[in-house]
């Protein structure tokens, strides 16, 4: 097992198999991991990612515990019986993490770049009210909107990953204004500006059950690379 923090993560990252591993992990996201043959275990005060093959996660995991205890947990679902007994994980997250290396089309409804925060909370309180994609999230460089009438009725946006990938977050629509292309435009436009520098590359993470957006994310090139579980932790008492 080995142990790297600091820029130490950068070098893990660019060398790594693991694609969310190459595109998200850094020192700007995560403090320290942990690494054993494909497997990587990425941690933050706030946050724990446990990924690669579930035999080499399982053995890397037996390795981490007794040293701390995540307060928050994703993990690769075929591994998720390997988590050590002392890490209780409440799953409340059930998601894919996709990626395209596809260029979108220009989306065929008008966007717009949304700065009003108030306005952006108005349409995720509704929508999408357990997003952790908020204005002020870390990372986010910037939120584009689709109105109605004058209305803002969706709303998304680019986070930048260590690596310059774009990942999108918080992709919303107002259920009146559903079934309209409104969403598959703001998917559209996300993805473009997401792939506008290299590694000209997009994700994004999206519930299994929502075949919906899985249908438009596959139409514009998205493929599964993770399956994750996700939620807090706790200590057995």
């Amino acid at each position: 097992m080995r142990e790297v923090s600091g820029a130490g993560l950068e070098h893990l990252a660019a060398g790594s198999p693991v694609p969310f591993v190459r595109h998200a992990v850094g020192p700007a996201t995560y403090d320290v991991a942990w690494a054993l043959g494909a497997a990587v275990v990425a941690h933050s005060a706030r946050h724990t990612v446990a990924l690669g093959p579930a035999d080499d996660l399982a053995d890397l995991l037996a390795g981490l515990v007794g040293r701390f205890v995540p307060e928050r947990l994703t993990v690769e679902e075929a591994a998720h019986g390997a988590l050590p007994a002392a890490w209780a994980h409440q799953v409340r997250g059930h998601w894919h993490w996709m990626r395209s290396t596809v260029s979108a089309p220009p989306p065929a409804v008008p966007l717009e770049e949304v700065a009003d925060h108030g306005a952006i909370d108005a349409v995720l309180d509704v929508a999408q009210p357990d997003t952790f994609g908020r204005p002020g999230s870390p990372g986010i460089e910037g939120w584009l909107g689709v109105r109605e009438e004058g209305r803002l009725v969706g709303v998304g946006a680019v986070r930048r990953d260590p690596d310059g990938s774009g990942h999108l977050r918080a992709v919303s629509v107002l259920p009146g204004a559903t079934g309209r292309g409104l969403g598959l435009a703001l998917s559209q436009g996300l993805t473009r500006r997401a792939m506008d520098r290299a590694p000209h590359v997009a994700t994004l993470g999206v519930y299994t059950d929502n075949g919906p957006a899985l249908r438009i994310y596959e139409r514009l090139g998205y493929r599964v690379e993770h399956t994750l579980l996700s939620g807090p932790v706790s200590s057995p008492s």
